[in-house]
């Protein structure tokens, strides 16, 4: 393994020189001894990182970040594999040269004919299924060399090399120190990779690494194994923190890289051929292919997103559900050695292969609506990507001191409010007691939003931000106004700028009308509160479940009301509620069409196991956290990164020092730490884009499916540990620099073969790169993870009085302030909306001191246009109020799943015993006897045979491509006795006619 910490592994007999240093083998040691080896390579200026507190991170600039569904292809290639995995590429090569020259070909995979290989992937499939482990371990080595493109395509001057691939003569001359680089063949191996994933998939490929998957998966684990220091491949220290209360030779040992090689293998190839055929974009977009070859990468597609979603041959379930029920055994203990970032992450290309991306989830929501005759409204992730960040002063997000701060003395408080309008962040300029960034005001630009409304009188949904130019003399009378000026006497505090009362207010032409980039939404419930108000008030009286009658109301209510119609919004979920009522009302009369889609399926699939997913999920998440400290009892998702080699005492602390005397990145423990670290944030980047995944689909699928998942997200603890991670200087994450380039997919196998198989070294030119210094440097991994989990705390608590009174509980306010630091749209969007909906409960000193971010939510978050949240202290609900909706909540989803679901898992099926207090939530007498109706009592009973016999079933899609082979396998080349058979039926035809 010392390859992979940069030296090579084929020049162990050349002697050191003199400027070379050697390192030393344990990094606790150096650091005692405060006399560390430093590279003239490496610059010893220090290192922005997560524990480095540096200006240029605490004031950065805005992050140009495109949310999508996922990072580039050779991006997300790279995440699957760590830094200690290096050596697993040498590997394969060497074994794809002893294959070649056993068969007596030449390494090179591109220059075989199209039989060729055929006839290698039919052995290494026959090889796949044999009983021996080594022999099926090879084999997928072998397989997965070819499905990462087959690198040793691309050495320079193949023809220079003979059958046993040794250089000749002429070129046997060739210094092992010249270093040719990668040649710039990054993206060609790419390309490769995704060629040869659709050709080994056509051969068969998938099913057989299924099949190697079950077999690896059900091997039992010898967790006793890990005490003998003899005969386990375990690391050799100790979980603990100290050493020094117990016995390292007789202390829990971790499992390693060596524990799990078949299964990270497998887990590899079915990667690579996943993310490599679902990406449309890979082959519509390759202009290099005939139309011919991308209709049959299209076709090749198709069959495989079908087989993904179909049952396995050997497990009789998806590959999905076979991932996602790994993560239970693995959080239990008895399968320590499951390399969970490789199934996390294989489990979201899953999803994503089946249920689709963003785009997918807008097209599908647009078409339901449509078909449910509602309008469509704008997709919120479309036009927050379009919206600029806001900038905040220090005294709203928590720092002071940072900038310089000059107070301003304003105009008139009207002009000031029309000024507010046209601010780059949307923000209500401050009063004359107020003291902001006058460096941020000459900065900021004039964005004004352009609508010209329908025939209906509604504002287009889909108009974009546009940037009005506004003439010089308007520029310098805004900036004259906006500047800073110095108060002469007592003018500015004696009230002669003050408008006075009945003059007309000073007016400004602008060329295009301010308004928000969203719709304004308003409910049903909300315009019957409306009325009911207004009866109440000026009447009197009420007239239940009635939003049409304004007899004897003033006028203004009904232009009022008049407004709320116009901007009506109805949900799919209210309507899926409206129906659930229904068909729980009319049980024997209406009968509900469910359409199996891919959503449903998946839900079926989840639903008896889910609260054991969800744990185990958020459990990968909590001990991923940048804040955890390692502890004894945690589990260990570090399997994938842990060497025999490693010193585990000091890569598993999260607060390892990163000063300057241990900055440096040869060091093999710094390397190994920035390894973990990668890892980590992986981990979370794969958990919360799962999370997200599942929630929207079976929100969009149907509301209950949604509910019920985010109640077994809610009783996980989810809210308070999406807070723990938000919980952290946001700045730093985002800009975390834990990422060795040349170590990467594809730049490091392309290196290793180009180079005399040697692996890259580290120098201050790829690793120290200028981009990372920038303020507007960001990891894409990271700003993706935080998005994803600000949503999942968004979906969470909307609506949810219960469930926002533990953000209030929790103090997420100041958590959530301090994450507005990060200077991104999309992010301080969600960071608002969470801010947004407890501002009631903060109380009105809280918004009297935060007035700058109270203006950010009005001109960014939508508007509900009778929603006091910015005004009124809730005072008048009651926390029973809230616990009586989270029952009904509760028993509504029970309802569901046992009416849905409860012939499929008879575990879900309520009895009359389940019922119990459900006349609480029983509107009339009538509703409450339903609800206690058993409808077991109702099931018919089928005893007859022909019905039975004749009973329709659905074949799977693999089955009838298949049918004609087993057929021929199964009827054709079996002898069958039809005269025996015949005598066998002559006595129970005779009793069926008696």
């Amino acid at each position: 393994m010392s390859s992979v910490y940069g030296h090579s592994s084929t020049s162990k007999s050349d002697a050191p020189s003199e400027s070379e240093i050697e390192l030393c083998e344990s990094a606790l040691a150096q650091r005692r001894s405060a006399h560390l080896p430093k590279l003239k390579e490496i610059s010893t200026r220090v290192q922005p990182s997560m524990e480095d507190p540096s200006p240029q991170v605490q004031n950065m600039d805005d992050v140009e970040f495109v949310y999508s569904d996922c990072d580039s292809h050779g991006d997300e290639l790279s995440k699957l594999y760590t830094y200690s995995e290096m050596e697993d590429w040498a590997t394969n090569v060497h074994l794809f040269r002893e294959y070649a020259k056993n068969r007596e070909q030449k390494p090179f995979w591109c220059s075989y004919t199209e039989e060729q290989k055929r006839s290698i992937l039919h052995d290494l499939i026959a090889r796949l299924d044999t009983a021996q482990p080594d022999g099926r371990l090879e084999a997928a080595r072998l397989a997965l060399y070819i499905l990462q493109g087959a690198y040793l395509d691309f050495v320079p001057d193949m023809e220079n090399f003979d059958d046993n691939f040794e250089l000749t003569e002429q070129f046997a001359g060739i210094k092992s120190f010249d270093d040719v680089g990668c040649g710039g063949h990054e993206k060609d191996l790419l390309a490769a990779g995704v060629k040869n994933a659709f050709f080994a998939y056509g051969m068969g490929l998938y099913q057989a690494l299924c099949t190697m998957l079950m077999v690896e998966v059900d091997d039992p684990f010898d967790v006793k194994a890990l005490g003998d220091v003899k005969n386990s491949r375990t690391s050799s220290a100790a979980n603990s923190r100290s050493a020094s209360n117990a016995d390292l030779s007789e202390c829990k040992k971790s499992v390693t890289i060596a524990d799990n090689e078949a299964l990270r293998v497998v887990l590899n190839c079915l990667y690579h051929m996943v993310e490599s055929i679902r990406r449309v974009e890979l082959t519509e977009d390759n202009d290099s292919l005939s139309d011919s070859d991308k209709e049959q990468y299209r076709r090749l597609r198709k069959q495989f997103l079908q087989e993904l979603e179909a049952p396995l041959d050997s497990a009789g379930i998806p590959l999905t559900i076979v991932l996602f029920q790994m993560l239970p055994s693995f959080l239990h203990g008895s399968t320590p050695h499951f390399p969970m970032k490789k199934v996390v992450l294989l489990i979201w290309k899953c999803l994503l292969a089946i249920l689709g991306g963003w785009d997918v989830l807008r097209q599908e929501k647009e078409a339901k609506r449509k078909s449910h005759n509602l309008r469509v409204l704008e997709d919120t992730l479309q036009i927050a990507g379009e919206m600029s960040s806001v900038s905040f002063g220090a005294n709203e997000v928590g720092e002071s001191g940072v900038n310089a701060k000059t107070r301003i003395v304003h105009g008139p408080r009207l002009i000031s409010r029309q000024l507010a309008c046209t601010s780059t962040d949307g923000a209500i300029r401050p009063d004359d007691d107020e003291i902001v960034d006058t460096a941020d005001i000459k900065d900021s630009k004039l964005r004004l939003r352009s609508s010209a409304p329908d025939d209906k009188g509604e504002a287009d949904c889909n108009d974009k931000d546009v940037t009005v130019k506004l003439e010089d003399a308007e520029i310098e009378k805004i900036e004259a106004e906006t500047e800073p000026k110095t108060p002469t006497g007592d003018a500015a505090s004696s009230g002669e700028q003050t408008p006075i009362a009945g003059t007309p207010p000073p007016s400004r032409p602008l060329k295009k009308r301010i308004m928000l980039p969203w719709t304004p939404k308003v409910s049903r419930v909300e315009i019957h509160n409306f009325l009911d108000n207004a009866r109440e008030k000026w009447l009197h009286y009420k007239l239940p479940n009635d939003t049409k009658t304004v007899f004897g109301l003033p006028p203004t209510v009904g232009h009022n009301l008049i407004a709320l119609r116009r901007n009506l919004y109805i949900s799919l979920g209210e309507n899926q509620i409206r129906d659930e009522k229904k068909w729980n009302r009319y049980i024997f009369s209406q009968k509900e069409q469910i359409e199996l889609t891919k959503t449903e399926r998946l839900y079926r699939q989840l639903l008896p196991n889910m609260c054991e997913y969800i744990v185990a999920i958020l459990k990968m998440l909590l001990a991923a956290l940048p804040s955890s400290k390692a502890k004894a009892d945690a589990i260990n998702i570090l399997s994938d990164v842990l060497t025999p080699e490693t010193d585990n005492i000091d890569i598993l602390s999260n607060s390892m020092s990163m000063d300057s005397s241990v900055r440096n990145v040869l060091e093999v423990s710094v390397r190994v730490s920035i390894d973990v670290a990668r890892h980590k944030e992986i981990i979370i980047e794969a958990s919360s884009a799962i999370l997200i995944l599942l929630m929207k689909f079976f929100r969009l699928n149907h509301i209950y499916q949604f509910e019920n998942f985010s109640r077994h997200l809610l009783f996980a603890n989810c809210i308070p540990l999406i807070l723990k991670f938000l919980d952290q200087n946001m700045c730093r994450y985002v800009q975390a620099k834990n990422e060795l380039v040349p170590y990467n997919y594809p730049q490091a196998p392309l290196h290793y073969v180009r180079n005399h198989d040697q692996w890259p070294n580290l120098n201050m030119d790829n690793v120290d790169e200028s981009e990372q210094h920038a303020q507007r440097y960001f990891v894409w991994r990271n700003v993706f993870a935080t998005i994803n989990l600000l949503r999942v705390l968004n979906k969470l608590t909307k609506w949810k009085h219960v469930r926002t009174m533990m953000l209030v509980v929790f103090k997420s306010a100041p958590i959530l302030k301090r994450t507005l630091r990060v200077r991104l749209g999309i992010l301080q969007l969600y960071v608002l909306k969470l801010l947004k909906m407890q501002a009631r409960y903060l109380g009105r000193q809280w918004r009297r001191t935060n007035m700058e971010i109270i203006s950010a939510i009005f001109s960014k978050v939508r508007h509900r246009l009778n929603d006091d949240w910015a005004y009124a202290n809730e005072t008048r609900s009651k926390s029973w109020d809230f616990q009586m909706e989270e029952r009904a909540l509760k028993y509504a989803i029970e309802k569901f799943n046992a009416r849905r679901y409860g012939h499929l898992y008879p575990n879900f099926a309520l009895g009359t015993e389940d019922y119990t207090g459900a006349e609480d939530f029983a509107s009339t007498d009538a509703d409450a006897y339903l609800e206690k109706i058993d409808m077991k009592d109702f099931e018919p009973v089928d005893n007859c045979l022909q019905s039975v016999l004749g009973t329709n079933h659905e074949l799977s899609e693999r089955f009838k491509t298949n049918y004609e082979q087993w057929v021929r396998r199964e009827v054709e080349q079996n002898p069958i006795d039809w005269d025996q058979l015949l005598r066998l039926l002559k006595g129970y035809e005779d009793s069926q006619r008696s």
